[in-house]
């Protein structure tokens, strides 16, 4: 070993004596050392980007989900007040049908008058369960469990997000009411969050909405997605028009000069994907959490990359 050294130094002292060819020699190891420290640091840099994006793909996801659970409440809660309602009660009770719908009709305008996203009441008759009504297999299971119910259909009308509540009398079901939203309102709660929403269908559900929901209500987003354009906002929904989904789909997250885009996927009442719930955020503004994190990746490597240059100008 003492003897290798001394080779080194030998060979080091030679290298010295000749000043040209020691200086190119430092110059390419420093520029070799350079350049394998930026590859280093880049990679890294990439690696921490993809976990912050992706922990904001989780973060959103997350708040999708608390945007659900109040939704859900929410309707819950008009469900429940109509379902103790005296006089629904005494009308069903009594087989008033239409005096049921005609106090639902004057439930739902009022609450209409105090809402943004307007509401749907509709009743379920325990005595015929009429098998021709929408949702009416959901009413008969809400009916039957004395348990409320709630999810995402695809009916004639559209997309909704629906509660049924049952009608409980003397400790007996006598019918369900069904409280409903069109999807499209989650996208209120976001903006709150400064964020974008819309909700993409997958073609396959399109035979399920009538023709008349669906007359010039629907633009492409690629061959497999539609979307009812009018309840959004077009400068984010054209932009995700222009996204690789064979790029945002695996990777959970897409960035481009508008937006940072993610999705969760969307399942109806039954548990079946029906399509995606996309949201996204401007990356365009200087606050944008995008823009943050590029801007703190790229002072972390560039003050990184100058420790490493002033090391190797130590070193020599």
């Amino acid at each position: 070993m003492f003897s290798f050294i001394k080779f080194i130094q030998s060979i080091l002292d030679r290298l010295k004596k000749n000043k040209g060819l020691w200086f190119t020699l430092l110059t390419i190891i420093s520029v070799m050392g350079i350049l394998i420290s930026m590859t280093l640091i880049n990679k890294m840099s990439t690696d921490v980007a993809k976990k912050t994006y992706l922990q904001e793909h989780r973060v959103d996801v997350s708040q999708l989900e608390n945007v659900f659970d109040l939704k859900y409440d929410s309707l819950l809660s008009i469900g429940g007040i109509v379902s103790i309602h005296p006089d629904i009660i005494a009308n069903i009770k009594s087989k008033s049908d239409k005096s049921v719908n005609d106090l639902l009709l004057k439930a739902q305008k009022a609450i209409n008058e105090r809402v943004i996203n307007p509401i749907e009441l509709h009743y379920y008759a325990y005595q015929y369960k009429t098998k021709n009504a929408e949702n009416h297999q959901y009413a008969d299971v809400a009916m039957e469990t004395q348990t409320s119910i709630t999810g995402v259909v695809v009916n004639r009308k559209g997309i909704k997000i629906i509660t049924i509540t049952p009608i409980i009398d003397n400790n007996q079901s006598i019918g369900a009411i069904e409280v409903s939203e069109p999807i499209s309102s989650l996208r209120n709660a976001f903006e709150k969050m400064g964020k974008e929403f819309v909700f993409i269908l997958h073609k396959s559900q399109l035979v399920f909405i009538d023709l008349e929901t669906k007359q010039g209500m629907l633009q492409n987003i690629n061959d497999d997605y539609v979307i009812f354009y009018h309840n959004y906002n077009p400068q984010f929904f054209n932009n995700l028009k222009k996204i690789p989904f064979d790029v945002l789909l695996p990777q959970k997250y897409y960035i481009d000069d508008s937006y940072y885009t993610t999705y969760d996927d969307a399942v109806d009442i039954d548990g079946k994907k029906i399509g995606l719930f996309v949201i996204g955020e401007s990356s365009k503004e200087t606050n944008s959490f995008v823009n943050i994190t590029k801007n703190l990746i790229n002072s972390i490597t560039t003050v990184a990359l100058g420790l490493v240059i002033s090391l190797i100008l130590f070193m020599f």
